[in-house]
């Protein structure tokens, strides 16, 4: 019996003696608050917070939750808002500058319930985690900075369009005075009237689809005053995207395959079907103009467009199956 007595006090002092050296702050008691076990570490944290040893700890975790500053330097912080909200954590500044987080549990074991305090010193991954904050701050910033010069190329590419298109055109107006002042010359009027009404009207035709000034007005309203000016007539089947940049892109593309389909088709309605879905939006242009292209070069145009589209991830394709298609895949979540 004695020999059990003394194995039971080595044993005690074995786990006691380890549970001591235990760098981390460690508590054991009872469901209602009688300590059974406490290392020294935890003892040590606890009177620098409160003045006095661990004695019962639902009192305790109560009196430490009421703090938010003690006369010995200590400090409650927070590190995350989740932290700040949940009533088991608790974060410290100590004087020497360490960081300790204490954290509340039940244990369930056979029926019987133990609660445990432990106190882990997280210095090393509050620095840690600070220092990404602060480099997810920068990466914010930079993502930004890039969102906006995106949306100043698609600007700049929009811009270079508009002049591509006058540039052309004004090549078309020359090209029909060259041709009018020979007919006119040559007294050949009456034999080249075909043509020269021709290339008049694809020049006027070209010239209308260009705004003559910028004004504030939507992206739709735009687009369906030019579709008027030329006598075409746009049909739009499904919801279009709900945010500006995505929208701005689909009318751009709208835009081209307009100006497309009433000077090369000779068309008076487009259509434009719209569907959605995995974060897109498929749109599929198309006319009624002639259905005998079976191949499409892309000039200045169409080329200016492939590329907006691509910097935004989205996709274009063209297609002469029965009459010519533009069919886009355009993500409908873009930067502003």
């Amino acid at each position: 019996m004695r020999l059990f007595n003394k194995d039971r006090i080595r044993l005690s002092r074995a786990v006691r003696e380890a549970i001591d050296s235990y760098p981390e702050g460690l508590c054991f008691s009872s469901e209602d608050g009688k300590p059974i076990l406490v290392n020294t570490q935890m003892n040590r944290l606890i009177s620098l917070l409160t003045g006095h040893t661990i004695i019962e700890t639902v009192h305790l975790w109560n009196e430490l939750s009421a703090i938010s500053e003690t006369s010995s330097g200590c400090k409650r912080i927070t590190m995350t808002e989740n932290e700040a909200f949940d009533i088991n954590k608790l974060i410290f500044r100590y004087p020497d500058g360490r960081i300790w987080r204490f954290e509340k549990s039940v244990l369930q074991s056979d029926g019987q319930i133990t609660i445990q305090l432990k106190a882990d010193d997280i210095t090393e991954l509050t620095s840690v985690s600070r220092e990404l904050l602060k480099n997810n701050q920068k990466l914010a910033a930079m993502n930004k900075r890039q969102k906006a010069l995106l949306k100043d190329i698609v600007e700049i590419n929009r811009d270079k369009e508009f002049l591509a298109a006058k540039m052309r055109i004004h090549d078309e107006f020359g090209r029909c005075l060259v041709a009018t002042k020979k007919a006119l010359s040559d007294h050949s009027i009456a034999e080249s009237m075909d043509m020269l009404v021709s290339g008049w009207r694809s020049a006027i035709q070209g010239m209308s689809v260009i705004p003559l000034q910028q004004k504030e007005t939507s992206p739709e309203e735009e687009l369906r005053k030019v579709a008027s000016m030329i006598g075409c007539r746009i049909n739009m089947i499904g919801e279009q995207p709900k945010k500006n940049p995505a929208l701005n892109l689909l009318y751009a593309a709208i835009r081209e395959g307009l100006t497309n389909a009433v000077r090369h088709a000779g068309a008076d309605e487009l259509t434009v079907e719209l569907t959605h879905g995995n974060g897109f939006c498929h749109a599929e242009i198309s006319s009624n103009g002639s259905t005998e292209a079976t191949q499409i070069t892309e000039g200045v145009g169409l080329g200016s467009l492939r590329k907006s589209l691509e910097q935004e991830g989205a996709v274009m394709e063209i297609k002469c199956e029965n009459g010519v298609r533009m069919i886009i895949d355009l993500p409908e979540e873009l930067s502003n």
